[in-house]
């Protein structure tokens, strides 16, 4: 199960990826998985679940492509991961509006801007995205209660 909706957020994301952007997803299953066993603890409809993994891996890989920038990398593969880390940064807050999710972008900005920062700093904070998302569902789960309840 949790395969299949990795592979299924990929597959998503993937085909929201302008092919002229030449991005290919090349994550490992463990860098997704904490964010799988987190989304499996609440009563989520399969499609909502696909598209807050395919965020998250838009957000997770680009973090990863930024990461991999260096004072040895130059030239065309340097540009190559600025370019891709900043346009997955712009696909998740697409994929949030296409798919309706406008508090899960208010969520993430500052968190997202506050990783970018401990970066910048030599001090990667990236566990607070994972954290950041299960503060969310949290939220949105004690949301949805209390209006089923009224």
């Amino acid at each position: 199960m949790k395969s299949k909706l990795i592979q299924d957020a990929c597959h998503l994301l993937q085909g929201e990826i302008s092919p002229e952007a030449g991005i290919h997803l090349n994550l490992l299953e463990d860098d997704v998985q904490p964010m799988t066993d987190l989304l499996e603890q609440y009563d989520l409809h399969q499609l909502r679940a696909r598209r807050l993994l395919s965020i998250y891996i838009a957000i997770k890989v680009a973090l990863l492509r930024h990461s991999s920038c260096d004072e040895s990398i130059t030239g065309e593969t340097l540009t190559r991961l600025v370019l891709d880390g900043d346009y997955l940064y712009s696909m998740y807050i697409q994929l949030c509006l296409e798919w309706n999710e406008y508090d899960l972008i208010t969520h993430l900005a500052p968190v997202i801007k506050q990783i970018q920062i401990k970066r910048m700093d030599g001090k990667p904070d990236d566990d607070k995205l994972l954290k950041a998302f299960e503060l969310f569902l949290k939220l949105d789960h004690s949301r949805n209660s209390a209006s089923k309840a009224i």
